[in-house]
């Protein structure tokens, strides 16, 4: 009978089990959706929806599995998103998820005691109202936390659910803004800040590491013997890096969603004027950087949702058609502000160069070319600072659109390689489970065997040309932009 892992992605509103065979095929998947719980800056989770998705996603693969042995599962999780246990380990209210922003006070505070660049440079983030710094603090001011025993987050919550023991991974710890990436350990100026004991957070144990075996109660709510084994995780955009075969220095990975993500690989942490997060790579001897272009993927989807009803496929296949009837027509997709690298955080999103000739298709390809332009801004902030792009990986939904690929891949002078599979967090779990338990000897080999391009995009000369020359014309119009928006503060 042949040896199978599980990887298991708990993102921010869904759950997705996969389980993958020992020569690297996917032969089976689950998966369970959640409720996000939001009131204006408030956004929670209920932490049992967690484990409730975990199961069911599980146990909806498991179905499909046949002469297999289970025989590992690891976890992908969304990190920052933080629930209070009390002295039982129950849970103390929802949990408050990386997207809440009510802490922006706190933050504050954090901020003027420590400094931005004492956070950040310790950290590897800027202060954020959204991180644990910020809402710990808060937390610990609140009467229904008076009983509060410990902090714990989506890795944790899962990880004692399968094994007992809620343990985290330094990835995860990085992104809750107490953790000192150089020193792989708890900041104590920052836990002393916000009033924070070590014994009120989860142990640590590296990316990889036997966490433990199924629980007997575990083990029988899933179907699957105790002797399964569980390797700790690791944050989503960290575990997509595996799943994408992003594992060497000069790799980077554009995980296309709601929210673009950049993650380059380097051989040092990479801090910059411009905030890219480091943080330790779960290779040996490597670094992440994280960048974030907020409302990337959300604004295409704004535009389609409120005014363009054909079809994707309808939508790329004559958008392809319109490059030079838009030469003058830009977007700055700028709707939640412009975030990394130009932290401008008033600024909106605006179309430039509008003509009585422009229609809807028009307007949903400079979406495009300005999401790319943001693309490009990061790529050259990321060469500028010493880290060599060799090529992205691209993954999501825009991964699917050619003419966009093709955009990107010429906007950035970079090969853009698309993935045929969509579920990479999930396959970088399945990876750490399976080099866990021995079926693969690292995770360059996982790679090889588990990950597959489906096309490489090139660099057209003639558009690299032709988008060297927009992109200049869109950052002049930029500058004078920024110069408005700095004149409204």
């Amino acid at each position: 009978m042949k040896r199978c892992v599980i990887g298991l992605d708990l993102g921010t509103t869904c759950c997705k089990a996969l389980v993958v065979d020992e020569l690297g095929n996917m032969i089976a998947q689950g998966s369970q959706g959640y409720p996000l719980i939001s009131h204006g800056a408030e956004i929670e989770q209920k932490a049992e929806d967690w484990v409730s998705a975990a199961s069911t996603a599980i146990r909806m693969a498991l179905q499909d599995v046949k002469d297999a042995e289970v025989v590992a599962i690891s976890l992908s999780t969304q990190g920052g998103s933080t629930v209070a246990t009390d002295e039982k380990g129950d849970f103390i209210g929802n949990a408050w998820t990386w997207m809440d922003t009510r802490c922006t006070l706190e933050a504050e505070a954090v901020e003027r005691a420590l400094t931005d660049e004492y956070i950040y440079k310790t950290t590897g983030w800027k202060i954020d109202p959204s991180l644990d710094a910020a809402k710990i603090l808060r937390m610990k001011s609140m009467e229904e936390y008076r009983s509060a025993k410990k902090y714990i987050t989506t890795l944790e919550v899962v990880n004692r659910w399968l094994t007992g023991k809620d343990v985290i991974d330094p990835t995860n710890c990085a992104i809750r803004q107490l953790w000192n990436i150089e020193k792989n350990d708890w900041d104590e100026k920052i836990l002393s800040q916000i009033g924070l004991s070590r014994e009120e957070l989860p142990p640590v144990m590296p990316t990889g590491a036997f966490v433990g075996n199924l629980t007997e109660d575990c083990a029988k709510e899933l179907g699957l013997p105790e002797t399964v084994k569980v390797f700790n995780g690791a944050h989503d955009q960290y575990c997509a890096s595996i799943g994408a075969g992003a594992v060497q220095e000069g790799d980077m990975l554009l995980s296309a969603g709601t929210t673009w993500v950049l993650m380059g690989i380097s051989k040092s942490p990479l801090f910059t004027e411009s905030y890219i997060a480091p943080g330790k790579h779960p290779v040996e001897g490597l670094y992440g950087a994280i960048a974030s272009l907020v409302c990337s993927g959300a604004s295409l989807q704004w535009f389609k949702n409120n005014f363009l009803p054909e079809e994707f496929d309808e939508m790329n296949r004559v958008v392809a058609t319109r490059r030079d009837k838009t030469g003058e027509l830009t977007f700055f997709p700028y709707m939640a502000g412009a975030n990394y690298p130009l932290w401008q955080l008033n600024a909106k999103g605006a179309f430039t160069g509008i003509g009585l000739e422009h229609d809807r298709f028009d307007f949903a390809r400079a979406i495009m070319e300005g999401v790319a332009f943001g693309i490009r801004r990061a790529v050259e902030d990321f060469q500028q600072n010493g880290t060599e792009v060799k090529s992205i990986v691209m993954m999501g939904g825009a991964a699917r659109s050619p003419v966009w690929m093709d955009m990107i891949a010429s906007i950035t002078n970079t090969p853009i390689v698309a993935l045929n599979q969509s579920d990479v967090c999930a396959l970088g779990a399945a990876a750490i489970a399976a080099c866990g338990c021995g079926i693969f000897r690292d995770y360059t080999e996982a790679a090889q065997k588990m990950v597959h391009a489906d096309k490489t995009y090139a660099p057209k000369e003639d558009d690299v040309a032709y988008y060297d020359v927009k992109f200049r014309n869109y950052d002049r119009m930029w500058q004078k932009m920024r110069k408005y928006y700095e004149e409204m503060n």
